[in-house]
């Protein structure tokens, strides 16, 4: 596919390097001269200075030929612009990075007189196939982990059938065991694990050790049963304390509200605390430094079922969300725009770090499937690609078992799912047309893997 990426940004940037590693013809426009040095010095792409919101420039980026137009600068109009003149000249889907959530809407322009009939504006109109709010997805991930008994995220396939979830081993009993030792309650399949941030494709006799990060295929009915093998469940949160009254920290708290989660707001900055009191009724939202531990305690974090940092600074998000770890609160979760603190994050002792960044190149991952593939979801940063692909009666795939299939020796499949029947472990099953299948594997294999769907 071609693309053409603006915006080279810590968004642009990841977004830039996920598809040149996916072997992706891939050229980035951008107005900072710095930016783009950046970009040259890690990524073999192509890169264009100049604003991607001029025809000019587009023109030069070959817009006409483009697959896929992704607008990531940190404007919403220019996005939405860039968006609208790509399509004008010829791209095939665009999409675009908007915060505000006033744009993603339609309106309705004014007739000519007042029974005269009126034209309703939809965001294709404007050239926009997909809004991507970064602060949106964050609090939806944050959102979802609350409402679960494990403190990991956790991806759908198969129209919900089937689930990807990342568990953290915490349970000293399978630790020092082989893998293929382990005994599960119900089928599944260890799709991949990371260790001090490396990939290991899983065998029989691999040892499980503390705090490696498991990545499990089951049926959704299964799942939260199947995770008790690695960490302790607990009970979806029922009380949050979320520090920084932002766009995220208000979307989640709104959200928790609508589910009768009881919430309480900290925020810095007083003229910011005085709007979100006043429009979150029946939340509690105070003022005060989140740094203080006297503060933190008086405002009972120890108690609460969950820590959430949320402010702009990934610095004193880990900082705030260690703090609240040590004084005993059950889920710490923080919010970071830097990749590299993940797992800086996780390593002193904060349950979650969920990124914008990633979030949002999870949500454009579907756009740049081929060979009957329909969904996607990054694992571990981008390390990992679960793709679900739908088996078309002249796949090369087709009529053929799973471990005769030539699939790449990294690649695993987690699932085959047969007219709604869930086929876990798939190995010895038979590839029928109209068969979705869920494979993992690093991305350096996915090409490999859409050839045998095609």
């Amino acid at each position: 596919m071609y693309i053409i990426i603006a915006g080279a940004g810590v968004v642009g940037f990841y977004i830039a390097s996920l598809l040149a590693e996916e072997k992706q013809e891939v050229v980035v426009v951008e107005q900072s001269e710095e930016a783009l040095d950046n970009v040259r010095r890690q990524l073999d792409v192509k890169t264009i200075l100049g604003n991607a919101a001029t025809p000019k420039v587009l023109r030069e980026a070959e817009a006409h030929r483009a697959n896929l137009v992704i607008a990531v600068t940190n404007s919403d109009e220019t996005n939405m612009l860039t968006c609208f003149i790509a399509k004008e000249l010829g791209a095939s889907t665009a999409a675009a990075r908007v915060r505000n959530p006033e744009y993603s809407g339609y309106f309705v322009t004014a007739g000519k007189s007042p029974s005269a009939p009126r034209k309703v504006i939809r965001p294709k109109s404007l050239g926009i196939d997909v809004f991507i709010n970064p602060e949106v997805e964050a609090a939806k991930e944050i959102m979802s982990i609350l409402s679960s008994f494990y403190s990991t995220p956790v991806e759908s396939f198969a129209n919900d059938l089937v689930q990807i979830r990342e568990f953290k081993v915490e349970k000293g009993t399978i630790v020092s065991k082989p893998l293929g030792d382990i005994a599960f309650p119900k089928p599944c399949v260890i799709a991949a694990i990371i260790r001090a941030g490396e990939i290991i494709m899983p065998s029989a006799g691999e040892l499980i050790k503390q705090d490696d990060h498991i990545y499990l295929v089951a049926s959704r009915e299964f799942m939260d049963e199947l995770g008790e093998r690695f960490a302790q469940p607990q009970r979806p949160a029922k009380s949050v304390v979320i520090l920084g009254g932002g766009r995220v920290g208000f979307l989640v708290a709104e959200g928790l509200q609508g589910h009768g989660v009881l919430v309480k707001v900290i925020e810095e900055n007083i003229s910011r605390c005085q709007e979100v009191a006043s429009k979150l009724e029946g939340a509690a939202v105070v003022q005060g430094d989140g740094t203080d531990r006297d503060f933190l305690i008086e405002q009972g974090v120890p108690s609460a079922d969950a820590f959430v940092a949320t402010t702009e600074s990934d610095e004193l998000n880990i900082l705030c969300g260690l703090l609240a770890k040590n004084l005993g609160v059950s889920r710490s979760l923080i919010l970071v725009n830097k990749l590299g603190y993940i797992p800086l994050a996780e390593a002193v002792g904060v349950d979650v770090a969920a990124s914008p960044s990633l979030l949002t190149a999870r949500k454009i991952a579907h756009f740049v499937l081929h060979g009957g593939a329909i969904s996607a979801a990054l694992l571990g940063g981008k390390q990992l690609q679960a793709v679900e692909f739908v088996t078309s009666p002249t796949a090369h795939i087709a009529q053929q078992k799973i471990v005769e299939a030539g699939l790449p020796k990294e690649a695993i499949v987690g699932a085959i799912t047969h007219n709604d029947r869930v086929i876990i472990p798939p190995d010895d099953s038979m590839v029928q047309p109209g068969d979705h299948v869920i494979i993992v594997s690093p991305l350096s294999a996915t090409p490999s893997v859409e050839k045998l769907f095609k």
